[in-house]
């Protein structure tokens, strides 16, 4: 329990870290070129690097994990330190930025990986819970704060004050978290894309990691994508900006809260057979977006929606309980990149579906049944495959 004093604050110090890059450099782009265009690629820099999660997860499992997040961590400060030099040019602050976000699949794998051996039992299905709470919360919070920051104390000030995080998480974690020996290779020469692509094989050849997974991306890709018109959703109910933002802050609320019944008050065999039936809840909450319901009921089904997909939290500290040691960081790998492309999917065929002519709230509706369907065909075979094994 003591390293995970230090692990948590840790992670979630670099994660504000990635928020505040992000938004950071997202301003410095747009104020010295004026193109949308060019400040999007800029952003894509948080998300697009989890493509390569199976490959840069690898890591995790080939190097001691403590000192892998500590390296990642001191370059991400150097990075993103660099991203702050005056005259930087505009191609290479995105270069840089892309760099620094390649550190954050293995730091990600390798923390998830570490976290079975800094908790055991039901202590960490509740610090995974933590972690995930945390994570909702900065999704609610954590741009705005960001843009708060960036307005205060300016771009550059912003990203030297990130750099600050990640040096702090870095000291943290070579403070409180114990050295433990990387995995034996027997001699084996290392190669990432060899080594992602065992942890790929590894991970699908399991029928109930397989099936968890399944679970874990699909049904969030279609419940999550009225995230993507959230502003067109907001107009048609009549109202604007700060209708958006409630929109999107009440999903997260709703995920919290339901991570946090699901983590710390519920009992583990209870917990443990509902999670297939709870992820058939956001689906159920957003068909009756269909009806085009107004703005209040609205807010309840997007609360109810969030509260569904959080079987996802329990779901993640069993899946990573569930995997071998040796391949914990590739696992993890697979899993980032397949709710990375997942959640982008869901945008894209949200806002192509919103593009034929429906309304929002009918988008919306059918992404419903999108994942009422997913969670049902997902769901019945991750239950059926967890019979058989006795997994829990």
């Amino acid at each position: 329990m003591r390293e995970f004093r230090y692990l948590y604050p840790a992670y979630a110090l670099s994660y504000v870290g990635d928020q505040l890059s992000s938004v950071a450099v997202a301003v410095l782009v747009f104020d010295r070129t004026g193109s949308a265009a060019v400040t999007a690629v800029a952003f894509a820099a948080s998300f697009l690097p989890s493509a390569l999660g199976p490959v840069l997860g690898s890591f995790a499992d080939r190097f001691a994990r403590r000192g892998l997040l500590i390296v990642c961590d001191l370059a991400r400060a150097v990075l993103v330190a660099a991203l702050a030099i005056p005259g930087m040019p505009i191609g290479a602050a995105i270069a840089l930025l892309y760099l620094a976000h390649l550190f954050t699949p293995p730091f990600t794998s390798a923390r998830a990986a570490l976290m079975p051996e800094v908790l055991s039992g039901e202590a960490y299905i509740a610090g995974n819970g933590l972690t995930n709470l945390t994570y909702q919360i900065s999704q609610v919070a954590g741009f705005a704060i960001g843009g708060a920051t960036v307005l205060l104390i300016t771009p550059t000030g912003a990203l030297l004050v990130n750099a600050v995080t990640f040096a702090i998480s870095a000291l943290l974690i070579w403070r409180g978290v114990r050295p433990r020996p990387a995995r034996e290779n027997h001699g084996v020469r290392w190669s990432p894309l060899a080594e992602a692509l065992e942890g790929v094989r590894y991970v699908f050849t399991d029928p109930w990691l397989r099936c968890c997974l399944l679970l874990v991306w699909l049904v969030p890709a279609f419940a999550f994508g009225v995230e993507a018109i959230a502003y067109p959703l907001a107009g048609e109910l009549g109202g604007g900006p700060s209708l958006a933002g409630m929109l999107m802050a009440t999903i997260a609320l709703g995920y919290a809260t339901g991570a946090m019944i699901l983590t710390r008050w519920i009992p583990s065999s209870v917990r443990d057979r509902i999670l297939a039936p709870l992820a058939v809840l956001p689906g159920v909450a957003l068909l009756p977006m269909l009806a085009h319901p107004p703005a209040p009921v609205v807010l309840l089904l997007l609360f109810c929606c969030g509260v569904g997909c959080s079987f996802g939290t329990p779901l993640n500290a069993m899946f990573v309980q569930r995997t071998d040691p040796a391949y914990r960081g590739r696992a993890m790998g697979v899993a980032v990149a397949g709710i990375a492309a997942g959640q982008g999917g869901g945008f894209l065929l949200t806002g192509w579906v919103s593009e034929l002519g429906i309304t929002a709230s009918a988008a919306v509706g059918l992404c419903g049944a999108g994942a009422l369907a997913a969670a049902l065909c997902c769901g019945a075979a991750y239950s059926s495959v967890s019979a058989r094994s006795g997994a829990r």
